[in-house]
């Protein structure tokens, strides 16, 4: 690598673009639109302390997460942000993208235009790490839902087929067009073919500046060198592209046109790839033979914290590279060029794009329907999804067999309705954990780049599940109500099936709503059975009647939908039942009839039967506007 030293710095070749557009004046300059960041600090605000104090109690501290970057990279080139873990590559994307969550100074433009949440969501796509794709959709499928999200409905079917094309032939995917993306269980595309699936959904809007955090990780060296490749293709088409790398290899440094070094935050240095040996040469550090200078380089300015006297060597030795960095000729010619992009913004105005929504209609149903062909193609959920909630019927029937209309089947019935509202929630509970929580994390990566909110999501997903609660309801009730001898009447049998599709949609929608609240899908179980586990033995009357509880519990218990549904169920059962009163109990009071029974220890539960499913039915309505609330406050915030 030839370099013309100078001092602090070194002049780029004349082949490069960076070196065109820092030397050669404003044509190829202005003509290339920059994206650049002046002085940009960024600070994030934690907690320490015992979690149990609650967030108003623990110490709040402020983190100073990135000092001082200035950057100006203009549009053609792949640049690399490298450095150890916890370095800032990740945070500086985040910056750029506009998906911070703390404070951020100092100025960001791209082409002459302020960079505001707005411009940034319009220009800029940004591949996270992680590859969140639905395994049972083809590759195809899965750009096809997607481009129906980010393309506006002036584009065609047949418009829209060949923007999917294109990007399915630009990102190599041809041959595994039609195949499945594939998961943990389905058995789909290769893991480098997912991460080209996951760059190839954010090109399909076109984007001006395309982000990728770590996107080799993960990947053999081959698959990673073919799609950095692909990467530096795009690049040669105009784009931006930035991408950070955890362990670069040296044939991937060699396609970086520019490279930005950090450390705890700082940009240790910043310019052209090949120039960084001669850089740090000069400052004494030179790149062993045959070692690959970015791993080289990473370790220079990386900070040992193994023990004291490590980290103190290692502290002033990074202190006094970052010292170099701030006085070179590099950082000056930087500074330069942002200096003259912002004398030039006040006379540019944004003409780029403008964000066009293919409309709320279009996003809902094409999220449905997406939910929907993803679930079909895997038997084994849709099945279970239908008969888990009547599976539970034949083990009732053993147990109780047909009921009779004496007095001993006054506690027959109390157990055939007890498990009629209780076992309900608790499969909407299961069948939630077992799907929801690909679904989320789905819906996670769109929602941050702008496709849909969280109420058109979860309102996508509560009439995608809606056809297989009511089924399953029907089933369980049907089984179980005319073969155990409920009161034989059609209109009672259809307020039994509707209080256990509620209950059903109460059980998935609540653990819906807690889903959003924590990552963990089995700690939002736990929280969500023990929910319901409590009101069903605060509020059935079932166990203990409510008449029997003091003050405080029989308050409580009118927060429970269990409460409602079971006074719906009792009156439903024991209004107007016939009881036979046997010789054999003499002596014990006899119960002749169910009014008797409702009115001893469910009081007013006939007169007040409409009253109770309408409340029933609005918490059910409540549990589903708790969910939107829950995603609004926490969902987005817990993806990292």
């Amino acid at each position: 690598m030839d370099a013309n030293v100078l001092q602090g710095g070194y002049n780029t070749p004349a082949s490069s673009p960076l070196s065109q557009s820092s030397t050669e004046g404003e044509g190829s300059e202005d003509s290339t639109p920059t994206l650049t960041l002046s002085d940009v600090n960024y600070y994030v605000k934690y907690r320490t302390g015992p979690w149990w104090r609650g967030a108003c109690f623990r110490k709040e501290h402020v983190k100073h997460v990135l000092h001082d970057v200035t950057l100006a990279f203009p549009a053609g080139q792949l640049v690399g942000l490298v450095g150890s873990s916890g370095s800032g590559k990740t945070s500086l994307l985040d910056v750029i993208a506009s998906r911070d969550e703390g404070y951020v100074t100092g100025e960001m433009t791209y082409g002459g235009v302020r960079c505001t949440r707005d411009v940034m969501r319009q220009r800029v796509s940004y591949v996270i790490q992680a590859d969140r794709l639905l395994p049972n959709l083809t590759v195809r499928e899965t750009l096809t839902y997607t481009a129906y999200l980010k393309l506006p409905n002036s584009v065609n079917k047949k418009q829209l087929k060949e923007k999917v094309d294109n990007v399915i032939n630009r990102m190599g995917l041809r041959g595994v067009a039609d195949s499945r993306v594939g998961g943990a269980v389905v058995r789909g595309v290769s893991g480098g073919e997912k991460r080209r699936v996951t760059i190839a959904l954010q090109l399909l809007k076109d984007p001006d500046i395309l982000l990728l955090d770590e996107p080799t990780t993960g990947l053999d060296s081959f698959t990673a060198r073919h799609l950095v490749a692909s990467l530096q293709q795009i690049a040669r088409q105009g784009k931006l592209v930035m991408l950070s790398l955890h362990q670069p290899r040296s044939d991937i440094a060699k396609m970086l046109d520019q490279t930005a070094l950090m450390s705890s935050g700082h940009v240790m240095y910043c310019g052209p790839t090949d120039h960084m040996v001669p850089y740090f040469t000069e400052l004494g550090y030179p790149s062993p033979t045959y070692a690959n200078p970015l791993d080289t380089y990473i370790d220079v300015v990386s900070v040992d914290r193994r023990d004291a006297d490590r980290q103190a060597v290692t502290s002033q030795r990074t202190d006094e590279l970052l010292q170099a960095y701030k006085t070179s000729d590099l950082l000056a010619r930087t500074k330069a060029k942002v200096a003259k992009m912002a004398k030039a913004r006040s006379f540019v105005s944004d003409t780029g794009r403008k964000s066009r929504s293919p409309g709320w209609f279009r996003s809902f149903s094409t999220v449905v329907s997406r939910m929907n062909v993803n679930l079909s193609r895997d038997g084994l959920a849709y099945f279970n999804r239908i008969i888990a909630l009547p599976v539970f019927v034949p083990f009732i029937v053993i147990f109780l067999g047909r009921m009779k209309h004496n007095q001993g089947s006054i506690q027959d019935r109390i157990g055939i309705l007890y498990n009629s509202v209780q076992v309900p929630p608790y499969l909407g509970i299961i069948n939630n954990v077992a799907l929801f929580p690909a679904l989320r994390d789905h819906f996670y990566r769109e929602g941050l780049d702008g496709l849909y909110g969280s109420q058109t999501f979860l309102l996508a997903y509560t009439l995608h599940i809606l056809p297989f609660a009511a089924v399953a309801s029907v089933l369980f009730s049907s089984m179980l109500y005319w073969i155990t001898g409920m009161y034989p009447e059609a209109d009672r049998f259809g307020m039994h099936v509707a209080v256990v599709f509620l209950l059903h949609m109460a059980g998935e929608l609540l653990t819906t709503a807690v889903m959003g609240m924590f990552r963990n899908p089995q700690l939002a179980n736990t929280t969500t059975a023990l929910t319901f586990t409590a009101s069903g033995l605060l509020a059935t009357g079932f166990l203990r009647t409510l008449q029997n509880m003091s003050e405080v519990l029989q308050y409580l218990s009118w927060a429970s939908v269990h409460k409602y549904a079971s006074e719906i169920v009792v009156a439903n059962e024991f209004h107007n039942l016939n009881l036979t009163c046997e010789e054999k109990l003499q002596g014990i009071p006899c119960v002749p009839n169910g009014d008797v029974f409702i009115d001893v220890n469910y009081p007013g539960a006939t007169n007040h039967m409409h009253r109770n499913f309408e409340i029933l039915v609005s918490m059910v309505v409540g549990y589903q506007l708790l969910a939107i609330l829950s995603f609004k406050a926490f969902g987005l915030r817990i993806m990292k």
